[in-house]
């Protein structure tokens, strides 16, 4: 069974806290009108009980001063009066019939008591019964008044409420439904026009009449849902691109090449020439999916990150040795220095490839006889290692772009150089994961400085 509409539920919720709030009303202003009425009788009760107490100390005949007054007390308030001595009934109103007499252990009280109940012949009454002492005798007195009028106003004042209840039901969710439509109409708007919006159409943006109330607020946030949706596609459809691009142009350098082998038949010489050009665009190809698929891991969180404690300096000395015959072949100068013991928590082969994409991107833009040097030290509880080279520099417009996958400055240069366009995406991906950051300065034609800042954690290694 589908559950019901918010519309239907706020109008039933509603409805159910009325109808709640009219039964507590109508219970208290039943409860009040019967308490008012019969204090109203009770009062009455007290005041003939009074007059009759203070009558009977001023008299010699008590029975006969009782009669006087249990007559008094018909003839003008219409109570009914039975007065028990202790031989038995003294007096009582002479339209009492003996059946509607109580027995007087029931109505015995030494102080005011009030009662009602239903007495036979003459319906239900409200009671008072006291003891009273006069001239050393006791008698026992029990005043009565009807209470018929008292049940006929509570039950017509229980009619009007069980008939208003309903109809004040009805009303109210008559109403609470239309004011939950209105209410929520602003929220199918957002839908629906959410609903029209597609991957062709992520420049749309939904309308906002009052950004401050809890709608505009939502409005905002699908807004603002929307708009990265809007980038991550276009950094989606770029990639695909670039990939695209990417993986084309050695694919069309292996076909041509494979195509010339296939048509001239060349001799042995320009064969191992195709051979050669062919193994170097298979290089290419292998560098670039496996780069592909180290970023596309690391996105997708599967890349498994060892913490453990790293010496840094040592690392970073180890792999600029390993990058030394490089800037060799070219005759640039390759420098090392470090002024700190570097000790960091992380997985030494991920930050291994850190320093190698760093050092080759600087000998690969680093002019012959230009200079590369990699210092380490410590800024602020950082261990910072910076990659400086004499290179061709970059373009302050360029600077924010470089970590964009595929994002070259000289396409072309980059591409004779053997590059993928992903090696600082990569460092970038690899230094986050390690709670770091990289930051790059550059100055074109002066060079270009690279540094990794990575946590500290400690001056030694465990033993």
């Amino acid at each position: 069974m589908n559950r019901l509409s918010i519309r239907w539920r706020l109008t039933l919720w509603n409805t159910a806290a009325l109808a709640v709030l009219l039964l507590i009303v109508g219970l208290l202003v039943y409860g009040l009108l019967r308490h008012a009425m019969l204090e109203q009788i009770d009062r009455v009760l007290i005041e003939q009980f009074h007059e009759l107490e203070h009558d009977l100390h001023n008299v010699e005949d008590t029975k006969a001063r009782i009669r006087h007054w249990i007559d008094e007390f018909h003839e003008h308030a219409g109570v009914l009066c039975i007065v028990y001595g202790e031989d038995g009934v003294v007096a009582r109103t002479e339209q009492m019939a003996a059946k509607s007499v109580p027995d007087r252990s029931e109505n015995a009280a030494d102080e005011l008591r009030f009662d009602s109940r239903r007495v036979p012949l003459i319906g239900r009454q409200r009671m008072l019964t006291r003891a009273l002492n006069v001239n050393g005798s006791r008698f026992d007195v029990v005043l009565m008044l009807p209470m018929d009028e008292v049940h006929e106003e509570l039950r017509g004042l229980a009619a009007v409420l069980l008939a208003v209840l309903p109809i004040s039901l009805l009303l109210a969710g008559g109403v609470g439904y239309a004011l939950a439509r209105r209410a929520l109409a602003p929220v199918e708007r957002i839908r629906q026009a959410t609903d029209e919006i597609t991957a062709e159409q992520l420049d749309r943006r939904l309308d906002m009449p009052n950004p401050n109330d809890e709608l505009g607020r939502l409005a905002q946030t699908i807004n603002a849902m929307i708009a990265r949706l809007q980038r991550s596609f276009a950094e989606i459809r770029r990639f695909t691109a670039d990939a695209s691009h990417e993986l084309r142009t050695p694919i069309s350098v292996i076909r041509a090449e494979v195509e010339v082998a296939m048509h001239e038949s060349p001799d042995a010489e320009e064969f191992q020439t195709l051979a050669g050009s062919i193994l170097e665009e298979c290089e290419h190809l292998t560098k670039l999916t496996d780069q592909l698929l180290t970023l596309s891991r690391e996105d997708a969180g599967l890349v498994p990150l060892e913490s453990q404690p790293v010496d840094f300096a040592r690392l970073v000395a180890d792999a600029t040795e390993m990058m030394r015959p490089l800037a060799k072949a070219k005759q640039q100068t390759l420098t090392l220095d470090t002024r700190t013991a570097a000790i960091v928590t992380g997985d030494c082969d991920q930050l291994r490839e850190v320093l190698y994409n760093l050092l080759e991107n600087a000998i690969k833009y680093t002019p012959p006889e230009g200079r590369i040097e990699v210092t380490v030290t410590e800024q602020s509880g950082m261990i910072a290692v910076a990659v400086h080279d004499t290179g061709i520099g970059i373009d302050a417009d360029h600077l924010p772009r470089v970590f964009d996958r595929f994002y070259r400055v000289d396409k072309s240069r980059s591409r004779e150089a053997g590059g993928t366009g992903l090696g600082l995406s990569i460092v970038q991906s690899i230094v986050s994961a390690h709670s770091g950051r990289v930051e790059i300065f550059s100055t074109p034609s002066e060079g270009t400085t690279c540094t990794v800042l990575l946590p500290r954690t400690g001056s030694n290694l465990p033993t």
